[in-house]
């Protein structure tokens, strides 16, 4: 009789233990793949945007050598196709943006194009004189006149990426957010590899 009594209890005790640990296994599943997936999204951030920063300092110190290897039009195509191969190789192929400015000296990179603020209100309105640096044709808030520049130019190289999670947990996360936008930057001085250098211009614009 006590004997029946001991394994009654001792049975009771095994199947509480066996449910504590299912409910805790319930509780704590969800949080292990979340750490998990979470580690995998971070480490691939983390190694896209270590080929990025490389793929900036490899291709603009190609670029201020002048080089253009037959089979490019240009080297604004060569510099990109430098930086879209790096990217590649770590199954970026889409959602980048590479933009390359050229300015006149460091002093000016990021500064808008000069005008006559007629009203003094320190806003460029559609109307007043401005100097058009970059030749476009348009006030722009940036000077700086699109591609790499000729020899001892200042070249300003920007990489956009767009890159989506794996899942849709980070996404939950991170409140609908299906991406992370990562970028890099560098400015750097052609050497004086010969050809034309690009020069400011000094037209002048009232319209």
């Amino acid at each position: 009789m006590i004997r029946k009594f001991a394994a009654s209890r001792f049975g009771r005790f095994l199947y509480k233990e066996d449910a504590s640990v299912a409910v805790e296994y319930a509780i704590l599943l969800p949080l292990f793949i979340t750490m998990v997936i979470g580690g995998l999204e971070i480490g691939r951030i983390y190694m896209v945007n270590t080929t990025l920063e490389g793929a900036i300092t490899n291709s603009t110190r190609i670029a201020m050598t002048g080089a253009l290897p037959a089979g490019y039009a240009n080297r604004n195509d060569y510099i990109e196709a430098i930086v879209l191969e790096a990217l590649s190789g770590v199954g970026v192929t889409e959602n980048v943006v590479v933009t390359m400015k050229t300015y006149d000296s460091f002093t000016n990179i990021g500064e808008e194009e000069p005008y006559v603020d007629v009203n003094n209100n320190q806003d460029y309105d559609v109307g007043e004189c401005f100097t058009d640096i970059n030749d476009n044709g348009d006030w722009d808030a940036d000077m700086g006149a699109i591609g790499v520049g000729g020899e001892e130019n200042i070249m300003v190289m920007m990489i956009d990426v767009e890159l989506p999670f794996m899942t849709g947990i980070m996404n939950t996360i991170l409140n609908g957010s299906d991406s992370i936008s990562l970028s890099a930057a560098t400015a750097i001085r052609n050497e004086p590899f010969g050809g034309v250098a690009w020069t400011p211009s000094d037209n002048v614009i009232c319209t």
